[in-house]
């Protein structure tokens, strides 16, 4: 995980130096690409907890009991292998933590506080 951490920040701080190299004032457009790339990761981090803990399984659900419940729905449902069970837990498991999950929240999250503090000191 260290590893992918150091990778993660290391592309971080490379693009945004070299955002910062094309304009005028190098110091703000390197906070301002910081915050942009780390806003990024924290973002696609965000939606890799978010599908790895199943928020979305309700809803799937949700749909099949619809489908089933209208008449046309109930002729399809028929040729569906996962609507011959009923449990919730048995058709929609958890899903395996991603590798890139933690690495992405910590990165992210770092250089978007990282970023916010630092524009706040240099605004004042």
């Amino acid at each position: 995980m260290k590893k992918k951490i150091f990778l993660l920040f290391s592309f971080l701080f490379i693009s945004s130096a070299g955002f910062s190299l094309l304009q005028s004032d190098s110091v703000r457009a390197m906070i301002d690409s910081l915050f942009m790339i780390g806003l990024l990761f924290l973002v696609a981090g965000v939606a890799l907890f978010v599908l790895e803990k199943g928020f979305f399984n309700g809803v799937a659900y949700g749909f099949k009991r619809l489908r089933k419940s209208s008449n046309e729905g109930a002729y399809t449902a028929q040729f569906d292998d996962l609507d011959q069970t009923s449990e919730l837990h048995e058709e929609y498991a958890a899903r395996k933590p991603e590798r890139w999950t933690k690495p992405l929240l910590l990165t992210g999250g770092s250089a978007v506080l990282f970023t916010l503090l630092l524009s706040y000191i240099l605004s004042s």
